[in-house]
């Protein structure tokens, strides 16, 4: 029996197989990847985190954060260690309705001050980025 060495598999198999798991990831979810940057009107730069209560909005249908990577789950705290540091982390929800043309991020807590992002336009690749203020 012949073995086939790493060097002779033919690599149309792997890549077609990434871009099925890229498609049913996409088909499955939407990436929000955030970007942070701690506020210079505290010395050490304050903190920042995210609450469950956070969503993705378009007109009365709104999708719950799934999961959080990089960035605490209120009430933690990600402390920074000085002003004007960068933070970049990626939530996950549930796949964004075909329907829906654009959405809002909104973080919805107790103090008022979460996070708002309006009209993000939907593209194909279920993946956003967004500065957060």
């Amino acid at each position: 029996m012949n073995k086939i060495s790493t060097k002779e598999k033919p690599f149309i198999e792997v890549s077609l197989l990434d871009d099925w798991a890229a498609k049913e990831l996409e088909d499955s979810q939407t990436t929000v990847f955030c970007n942070y940057i701690s506020k210079t009107k505290y010395k050490n730069g304050g903190w920042v985190n995210i609450y469950p209560t956070t969503y993705l909005v378009n007109d009365n249908e709104s999708l719950p954060l799934l999961h959080a990577v990089n960035i605490p789950i209120a009430p933690d705290k990600h402390h920074f260690q000085k002003a004007g540091q960068y933070k970049r982390f990626a939530l996950i929800f549930p796949a964004l309705p075909k329907s829906w043309k654009s959405f809002d991020f909104v973080e919805s807590c107790t103090s008022n001050e979460g996070f708002l992002v309006e009209n993000i336009s939907r593209n194909d690749s279920g993946i956003y980025e967004i500065d957060l203020k």
